[in-house]
């Protein structure tokens, strides 16, 4: 066991230590208490302010709820006003002018838009017989006519239409305000392909059943009863957009007159020779069963190999490549490589070609190859124009029956020509056993696998290609060899081409007819028929008589007639019969006429064509045809063509074409990309759930929906507010520019609808400052210069210049240089400008001179505003002139038949608007300038204008009072001076004048004099990059004008160095 350890002894402390240690423990007791203490004072103090601001918290919920409350019960009221309002007016009797006695406290596009179209239809004021009856100052013999490009029947317009019309309603209005007797006509197309796509869908969809189910007679009866709900949808929006056309003369082009003109015009140009029967290749539909013309093919490029799903077979087929393939040379080993994008054709080639120079194979001349599926001799022949020796193999395979190229060059040979499709788009018997009956694309897999059996097969390789689709069906067209009706245009169109080069038919943009004279000129025949039920059935009968063998490709065999009865004796006449019973059989063709061919006729066949009318010979040749620059060949031409073929004039004087409208992405507009917008939705206002739900009325498969309803979230988040037609209409207009594609975005269109209340409350300020007992003088544009003042003149001078502006972009149809003149003088000077500085004059208490000048000058220009913007917003126009009161002379029913604005040149000014012009940028700095220190517009402050000479202060002080009101001044001093002011910051305007605002109590000056030392900063070193240039040995060598400005920039930046440095040290005395 260890020792234990010896307790140490205890060290007795003393008294002294004791107390120190009382000391030190009560001391830190104290501490740690008055930590306590602190602690829990920050803890009260902190829950305190968390109280606070859990109460302020509160407070400023319950204030934004109380405020979102008032907010409500007023907007409330406001739609109940509205509301109220729209159901009065809707009990206008059908006819009567509404009562505009009380406008309204905003701009409300429902309660303005209603009943002033039935006002204007109801009295026949689209009518050019009730115009010339009822406008004072119409000129009965100059008539402007246009007929409108009709839609197609198949569903409801979109924004592309309402551009057409809102740009065709603008220039109807314009000229018959200007008095030109106007007629506008009206009318629906009957879209053959189009429309019968349509309505196959929606028998399907509906009933599980195809037209064959229903045979022609009853599947043309349901396209009747669309056209019936559909054509009634189109009148109803080109009413809602506000078109002035003569519903008394609406036309559908296959109503029974437009269908007696179609056949008048076939019989007529089969007669001439100018149609004919033969076979050729078409664009070839098999999901349609029909040729389709070049406008109804859309082409996708491929850039590389690409798997793609075709319509009607399953799986993904080979796209975007080059197939290669050997065919084995007759009697001997070699082989030829041949390249093809479609190797399924191989089955139907007729020819291997080779180039004539090329040295390669120039001892295969006149040989023949094997078809290596089929066992067939197989020529191989020389052509220069299709085979390139320097691309590829130099060897190409000629299929004439299903390419264009090849059927070129086996007419150039003589080649046999072998169909390989059935109308469906099946492997026929030409194809072989072993293909026979199987899809096109099912066959391409199948050559290929029967190629390389034969080790025949070379491979494949990326190919750049453009894919033509059928619009429609989006199926892959098939060029085939078919037998049809063919418009022969090499005649008509060099006719086209000369009226343009002689300037008697005149293209807008000039730029087009660069592409009118390379279509026209290569012309090819036009195929006019189309397999389908829907449309003008061709009055042709395939006509077989006794002792004739029949042939149905021979034009001979056939002939024309409005009937069978006429086509009888039309036969017994050419075949020169003894009687009926010669005839064996006469057979009407089932096909019916390219939809363009009707449409061709339209400019002619509205005003009662082949009979002369009192329209033919009132309103035909037409004035104007406005439409799409996309459908310039295929419309516009076939209209001038057939109307100097037929009736010996050109159809139309001149031709507008407008931009394609495209989505706010540049997109082409596409139901299955969900960007096509009706314009109702735009007029009306639309929310997001019900844009989606208007995918699932049409025709769109699943697939298409989604994408669609993707496509509508993205661009329309929150719907589409309402904006009402006057807006819509602007806005469109607004954007066109000519020869440049409309990328529509919809805000733009709601700025617009803001646009129209700034009209909307400038015409009732005019109403609240003329005053009830206001009766404006008649008309005197130089009584009102007369004892006026300076901003008098100057709206005159800016009304002038709305005028020439407007009257010069209508004649020019630059429509964006009218819609910017128009809007530039209602907001930027109308609103922004002279309704403030009357503000005064209207104060005075006085009823002085210039009082009642100045309630005419008022009157004057809203009157010309709201005529000037007549033609783009309609009802916006009516309804506030109609609660104007009128001049002595005034008994005009609407402002669709007053005079258009006429130009007042001594209204012109240049003076006054190059003094107002400085004034505005003067004042436009200082706003300037209080935008930059946050100041707003209710803080007025004391405002200073040092400039340099006499001039300039004798022309600020005069309009000391205008720029005082619109720069928010207190006080407005001129001063000739280059010193600073005590508590002003300072802006150099120009060389000439400087801006100083006295800001004292209303700047952080600690904040901007930083601001300001680091645009010294910037000034100085600004200064001195100037200097140095000018320091250079080869200085002098500089041209003299360049010299002089550096010198003046130079001059300029010491002053705003000088002016800023003042600047600094006045802000830096009070801040101290």
């Amino acid at each position: 066991m260890s020792e234990p350890t010896p307790t140490q002894p205890i060290k007795e402390i003393d008294e002294e230590t004791k107390k120190k240690n009382e000391e030190k423990k009560k001391a830190k007791e104290a501490e740690k208490a008055e930590k306590l203490a602190k602690m829990k004072e920050k803890e009260a103090k902190q829950a305190a302010a968390k109280e606070k601001e859990l109460q302020n918290k509160l407070k400023k919920e319950q204030e934004k709820k109380e405020k979102e409350a008032e907010e409500k019960a007023k907007q409330e009221a406001e739609e109940k006003i509205v509301r109220e309002h729209i159901e009065k007016v809707l009990k206008t009797p059908k006819g009567d002018k509404k009562d505009v006695s009380n406008l309204l406290s905003a701009y409300h596009p429902t309660a303005v838009e209603s009943v002033w179209y039935d006002y204007w239809l109801d009295n026949g004021y689209f009518s050019p017989e009730k115009q010339m009856e009822i406008q004072p100052h119409v000129i009965k013999d100059k008539k402007f006519v246009i007929v409108i490009p009709p839609p197609n029947v198949t569903g409801s317009l979109h924004l592309g239409h309402a551009l057409t019309n809102s740009i065709q309603d603008a220039v109807v209005r314009y000229h018959r305000m200007k008095g030109e007797v106007c007629l506008w006509v009206p009318g629906t197309d009957h879209a053959g392909i189009a429309t019968q796509v349509v309505v196959e869908k929606k028998i399907w969809k509906e009933n599980k059943i195809t037209r064959h189910d229903l045979g022609r007679e009853g599947f043309i009866k349901k396209v009747w009863e669309w056209k019936g709900e559909y054509g009634a949808r189109i009148q109803g929006q080109l009413k809602k957009m506000g078109s002035s056309v003569d519903w008394s003369r609406e036309v559908f082009t296959m109503d029974d007159q437009r269908s007696k003109a179609v056949n008048t015009a076939f019989i007529r140009m089969f007669n001439d020779g100018l149609i004919i029967r033969t076979t050729r290749l078409v664009n070839w539909s098999c999901a349609l069963k029909t040729a389709i013309s070049d406008i109804e093919v859309d082409f996708i490029d491929l850039e590389k190999h690409t798997k793609m799903s075709v319509p009607g077979h399953q799986g993904q087929y080979d796209f975007g490549v080059l197939f290669e393939f050997a065919y084995p040379v007759e009697g001997s080993g070699e082989e030829l490589v041949v390249a093809t994008t479609r190797i399924e054709t191989m089955l139907a080639d007729t020819a291997i070609a080779i180039h004539p120079e090329d040295s390669r194979y120039t001892h295969l001349h006149g040989k023949f190859a094997i078809h290596p599926l089929n066992g067939r001799r197989i020529p191989i022949i020389t052509d220069a124009v299709l085979v390139d020796k320097d691309f590829g193999t130099g060897v190409v395979k000629i299929t004439p029956s299903h390419d264009p190229n090849d059927y070129e060059t086996a007419l150039r040979h003589n080649l046999e020509f072998i169909n390989l499709f059935t109308d469906e788009g099946l492997i026929n018997e030409n194809g072989g056993e072993r293909f026979a009956g199987m899809k096109r694309f099912d066959a391409r897999n199948a050559v290929v696998e029967a190629l390389k059996e034969k080790n025949l097969f070379k491979g494949m390789k990326d190919n750049k290609m453009r894919l033509g689709l059928c619009s429609r069906s989006k199926d892959v067209i098939e060029p085939m060899i078919k037998p049809q009706w063919y418009v022969k245009c090499d005649d008509m169109a060099a006719r086209a081409v000369k009226a343009v080069r002689d300037g008697d038919l005149k293209i807008t943009p000039k730029t087009h007819e660069v592409t009118w004279y390379r279509w026209l000129e290569g012309i090819k025949d036009w195929c006019v028929s189309r397999q389908l039920w829907w449309g003008h059935r061709i009055p042709a009968y395939h006509c077989i008589v006794k002792g004739i063998k029949s042939n149905p490709y021979d034009t001979k065999q056939w002939v024309v007639g409005m009937n069978q009865e006429e086509a009888i004796q039309n036969a017994i006449e050419k075949f020169k019969l003894s009687s009926e019973d010669d005839i064996l059989s006469l057979e009407q063709d089932p096909d019916v006429l390219d939809t363009w061919f009707s449409s061709g006729l339209f400019p002619f066949s509205v005003m009662g064509w082949p009979e002369q009318t009192q329209d033919m010979e009132n309103y035909y040749p037409t004035s104007l045809l406005e439409t799409g620059s996309d459908i310039l060949f295929f419309w516009v031409a076939r209209m001038v063509m057939m109307g100097q073929q037929l009736t010996g004039k050109l159809p139309f004087e001149q031709v507008f074409l407008h931009a394609m409208v495209r989505d706010s992405h540049g997109r082409k507009m596409s139901k299955s990309l969900g960007n096509v917008i009706d314009p109702n939705d735009v007029i009306k206002g639309i929310s997001l759930d019900q844009l989606i739900a208007k995918l699932y009325e049409g025709n769109l498969d699943s697939k298409e929906i989604e994408k669609a309803t993707a496509g509508v979230k993205a661009d329309f988040p929150t719907g589409i507010a309402e904006c009402g037609t006057d807006a819509m209409r602007f806005a469109l207009c607004a954007y066109t520019s000519q020869g440049r594609d409309i990328n529509l975005d919809i805000q733009r269109v709601v700025g617009y609808r803001n646009f129209c209340n700034k009209i909307w409350n400038a015409t009732r300020f005019a109403h609240m400052k003329l005053g009830d007992s206001f009766k404006p003088e008649s008309f005197n544009s130089s009584k009102l210069l007369e004892q006026s003042n300076a901003i008098n003149l100057w709206i005159l001078n800016a009304a002038q210049r709305a005028i020439t502006l407007s009257e010069e972009g209508f004649k020019e149809y630059d429509f964006s240089k009218v819609t910017t003149a128009i809007y530039s003088f209602w907001l930027n000077e109308m609103c922004d400008v002279y309704l403030e500085m009357t503000k005064s004059i209207f104060s005075l208490e006085e009823d002085l001179p210039i009082k009642q000048k100045t309630k005419e000058t008022l009157y004057t220009c809203i009157d010309i505003g709201l005529r000037l913007l007549h033609p783009f917003m309609p009802y916006l126009t009516e309804e506030l002139y109609q609660s104007l009161p009128r001049r002595p002379e005034d008994t005009i029913p609407s402002i669709m038949l007053c005079p258009y604005p006429q130009s007042q040149p001594n209204w012109a000014n240049t003076d006054i608007e190059e003094e107002m012009k400085q004034c505005q940028d003067i004042i436009k700095s200082i706003r300037s300038l209080r935008a930059t220190y946050t100041i707003p517009a209710s803080k007025k402050l004391h405002t200073y204008l040092h400039v340099k000479n006499q001039e300039n202060l004798e022309r600020f002080s005069r309009n000391s009072s205008f720029i005082r009101v619109l720069a928010y001044a207190s006080e407005l001093e001129v001063h000739i001076s280059d010193e600073s002011r005590p508590g002003c910051i300072v802006n150099v305007v120009n060389e000439n004048v400087s801006i100083l605002l006295d800001v004292r109590g209303s700047v952080d000056f600690k904040l901007e004099i930083a601001r300001l030392e680091i645009k010294k900063q910037q000034l100085v070193k600004n200064f001195e990059v100037l200097v140095s240039k000018t320091t250079i040995p080869s200085y002098d060598k500089v041209p003299q004008n360049i010299r002089e400005d550096n010198a003046q920039k130079i001059k300029a930046l010491d002053e705003e160095i000088n002016i800023t440095n003042k600047t600094i040290e006045s802000f830096t005395k009070l801040n101290i």
